[in-house]
């Protein structure tokens, strides 16, 4: 993880009107904390492309504070787990979970080695960080239904 990650992650805590900038112009609505450039429309087009089923697991690579998954979670009323490399950035994402009602499996891990079982997932997304493995060659392949997604889902 980068050393300065974490920190990054612990001072959004107080990001209110950074928060609120981002959400404005992203058309995003205020429960969603966003360190990206996905707008409200992406995220039902994210949503559409994934075509999952009540109950299907979704695997947030990447997670963050976890907004988009859990509005992906929610829209699909599928199972979510997020991955992310930094504790400070998940648990933000499990107090967002928790105020919005959202049942979420949170997990301090890498965006290649997840740490899931093979099989464990029927859809993988990955917002703004697909760039950050050293070889993305593996991780692609990992994400694609080689390992994490479930034969025929992809």
């Amino acid at each position: 993880m980068p050393e300065d990650a974490g920190q990054w992650y612990s001072d959004m805590a107080d990001a209110s009107v950074k928060d609120g900038i981002h959400q404005r112009h992203l058309g995003l609505p205020p429960e969603l904390l966003s360190t990206s450039l996905v707008t409200w429309q992406g995220i039902g087009e994210i949503t559409e492309a994934l075509t999952l089923a009540p109950g299907e697991r979704l695997v947030d690579l990447a997670c963050g504070r976890g907004s988009y998954g859990l509005e992906l979670a929610s829209r699909g009323q599928t199972q979510l787990v997020g991955v992310d490399f930094a504790p400070a950035a998940l648990e933000a994402a499990r107090v967002l979970a928790a105020a919005r009602g959202i049942a979420a499996d949170y997990r301090v891990d890498d965006l290649v080695a997840t740490g899931l079982p093979d099989g464990s997932a029927d859809a993988v997304e990955v917002i703004d960080a697909i760039q950050f493995p050293s070889d993305e060659g593996p991780a692609i392949g990992r994400w694609r239904g080689y390992c994490v997604l479930v034969i025929g889902a992809c």
